[in-house]
């Protein structure tokens, strides 16, 4: 069976990952026209009849576990595999969403980091910065901003809908960023929009909708995002 077949694995992870973003349509133009091998694979593999075959889903095979994906460092370019690990110029993304350790760390959790980090790469190809305005903060830090928050919009309930008491935002468990908040202008408004729009491919959701800045590794590589929710509780 091809799916079996531990030589024919690493095309079908590959054809099974670009299948499941064809099925949604969301393999863009560049991954598209930089890859010769993409389109020769696409037209001569018979990846349609794999489809309706049903040997390939647009869920990866049943059989076959991803266990990491990993994205080249330059292009943001990112390709599941299903053993060993990345290689020399890839960062490792992880294989599912991102919660928190055992106790808060002292910084952005790294699959997070190297997340942000493809996505930056990805979208400065298409003309974009993303900077990360706040990314991991301690406990007191945290505290400080919601006190302020309190102070500024006048209850509890209020400041909440903006700034999470430390015990429950992921600020200081490093799982949450605010990127291109504040200076930038139109430019970094555009920036955000469209790591919202092209985050899922790394695991980077848009959470909020009041706040537009911030994002959260909420899936695996490749998922779509949940539906935003109204905003922080």
């Amino acid at each position: 069976a091809i799916i079996n077949s531990a030589k024919c694995r690493p095309l079908i992870i590959q054809l099974s990952y670009w299948a499941n973003s064809l099925v949604r349509g969301k393999v863009d133009s560049v991954t598209m026209n930089r890859s010769a091998s993409f389109k020769k694979v696409l037209l001569t593999s018979g990846l349609a009849m794999l489809l309706a075959s049903g040997l390939v889903t647009p869920a990866i095979g049943a059989d076959v576990t991803v266990i990491d994906f990993c994205a080249n460092t330059k292009s943001g370019e990112v390709l599941p595999i299903t053993e060993g690990v990345c290689a020399s110029g890839q960062l490792s993304l992880g294989a599912g969403p991102i919660g928190h350790g055992s106790k808060p760390p002292k910084a952005m959790v790294p699959q997070f980091k190297n997340r942000f980090n493809a996505a930056k790469a990805a979208a400065k190809k298409k003309g974009f910065t993303l900077l990360i305005t706040s990314g991991w903060r301690s406990y007191k830090y945290q505290k400080q901003l919601f006190d302020q928050a309190v102070k500024r919009r006048g209850s509890v309930a209020a400041a909440t809908k903006w700034v999470l008491p430390p015990d429950k935002s992921n600020h200081p468990w490093g799982t949450a960023v605010d990127i291109n908040f504040g200076p930038g202008g139109a430019k970094a408004k555009k920036a955000a929009a469209w790591l919202e729009k092209n985050g899922y491919k790394y695991g980077i959701c848009r959470r909020y909708k009041n706040e537009r800045w911030h994002f959260e590794p909420l899936v695996a590589p490749g998922d779509p995002c949940p539906a935003l929710e109204p905003y922080a509780h």
